[in-house]
């Protein structure tokens, strides 16, 4: 969630709350924003936890349902109910097939098959499937309700959803799954919209990237950062630049590594020290627009 209300229908959207936290300020009560749902919510401020190998990681700031509250049937933040009438529907027989446990089986192969072939009608059917179920899933916490509900499978292999769908704080488990690869293979990365940097003047591509935040990481070592970042290219920069910073994104697709680059600078305070930034990159570039979407 972008945006909450107060117990006096005042809008509060998260730079906002972040900065009353930051200058010690007390919160207000958070109700949803969705038509029609009271739910009480909670802000969450920016803070670190501990990521893969238990490195301390970075999480951004962001608004979540309340402990033990619920929000309205029709609410369009109710994930569990728009799952199940997502699934309760007709599925597409060529990606999704119920099991007899009464889940539903996500198959892969077709999706990656059709992004090797680099387009065409039955990607853009497919993607609108799939879209479907990886907005729902970065709208949650964590991978425990699209885990129980539906299962994964790429070709004769069942795919864990840690092994598909990567948010911020596992941004570097996703270059490296990429890195590890011996195939091009799909994934779903989540992320919130950080800058769009244009094409340069004369440059010998027209591309536009759209930059999600970087996972950023402590690596224990005395004035060294690491930097994991996710951007999107396309020639299209109005089509990128509709979504504005600040919006949370999926981005599906097959994914390839940048070129990581290390750069040095003075410490600030003590000129005997030199800080080393290292910084790890995961670019997709899509051939259907679908495979980017705003998440809501």
């Amino acid at each position: 969630m972008y945006t909450a209300v107060g117990s006096h229908g005042t809008a509060h959207g998260i730079a906002g709350l972040q900065q009353r936290v930051d200058t010690a300020q007390t919160l207000p009560a958070l109700f949803c924003d969705g038509e029609g749902c009271t739910a009480q919510v909670r802000f969450v401020p920016e803070h670190t936890r501990a990521g893969a190998d238990r490195v301390p990681v970075t999480i951004p700031a962001g608004i979540q349902l309340d402990k033990d509250a619920e929000h309205a049937p029709t609410c369009r933040y109710n994930v569990p109910g728009r799952l199940d009438a997502l699934l309760a529907g007709a599925l597409d027989p060529a990606l999704l097939h119920r099991l007899e446990d009464g889940r539903v089986e996500l198959r892969l192969l077709p999706l990656h098959q059709d992004l090797k072939r680099g387009g065409g009608p039955a990607l853009e059917a497919h993607l609108r499937t799939v879209n479907a179920l990886l907005v729902l899933r970065a709208m949650c916490d964590d991978d425990a309700l699209l885990d129980a509900r539906v299962v994964l499978r790429l070709g004769k292999k069942r795919v864990a959803w840690d092994a598909f769908f990567y948010p911020l704080d596992h941004y570097d488990a996703a270059w490296e799954r990429v890195d590890a690869a011996s195939n091009e293979i799909p994934l779903a990365l989540t992320g919130t919209v950080r800058s769009h940097r244009p094409a340069q003047p004369g440059a010998e591509f027209s591309t536009t990237f759209l930059n999600c935040a970087p996972k950023y990481q402590h690596t224990g070592v005395m004035d060294e950062r690491v930097f994991v970042e996710v951007s999107v290219g396309h020639d299209d920069a109005a089509w990128l630049q509709s979504f504005p910073v600040g919006t949370q994104v999926v981005m599906l697709g097959l994914w390839r590594l940048g070129r990581t680059s290390t750069a040095t600078r003075p410490h600030p305070t003590d000129p005997r020290r030199t800080i080393t930034s290292i910084t790890y990159k995961l670019a997709l570039r899509p051939v259907s627009k679908q495979q980017l979407v705003a998440v809501g």
